[in-house]
């Protein structure tokens, strides 16, 4: 059983040898800083800022938003994770879309950037109702391919075409 709690400043020392290898490669693709360090900085820096836990009270992931400094309408999304995330899949997809409400509620847009080859979180953020407004080809130091996403709180999405999959 997966739980949610507000995270603790010791949470990403726990996640972070455990993160999964698409998003250590996102991390990299992005920034010269190391996991650990973006870890506890996104954490830092969200507002608000939680946890996903097991059974035993091991992080398994953590997920937030990052105010925008210039207008309180618009909040960057990220989590980063473990594979106990799709080991724990139905759980996880099961509460995501309720999680993905409650940001809303504090930020009616919700937005970010994920790695062209981080292939569960882009089935992830599709079934949780985010819409990928374009593709970037040169995104990050490493300059990779990344694509810009978004949900705005009340909008449905179109689905998805068949070439979307």
């Amino acid at each position: 059983m997966l739980r949610v709690r507000l995270w603790l400043p010791g949470d990403p020392d726990q996640l972070n040898s455990r993160l999964r290898v698409a998003d250590l490669q996102e991390i990299q693709a992005v920034s010269r800083q190391d996991s650990l360090a973006i870890l506890k900085q996104s954490a830092a820096w969200s507002d608000p800022c939680f946890t996903i836990i097991d059974q035993k009270d091991i992080p398994i992931a953590i997920f937030g938003v990052v105010p925008d400094p210039l207008t309180v309408a618009l909040g960057r999304i990220w989590l980063l994770g473990s594979n106990d995330i799709v080991r724990n899949a139905t759980t996880f997809l099961r509460h995501s879309r309720q999680w993905i409400e409650k940001l809303h509620e504090r930020y009616p847009t919700l937005w970010n950037y994920v790695d062209a080859r981080n292939e569960v979180h882009i089935r992830w953020l599709k079934w949780c109702g985010f819409t990928f407004l374009r593709r970037i080809e040169e995104y990050g130091v490493e300059r990779r391919p990344f694509y810009e996403f978004e949900r705005v709180a009340g909008v449905t999405p179109a689905p998805p075409s068949k070439s979307d999959d």
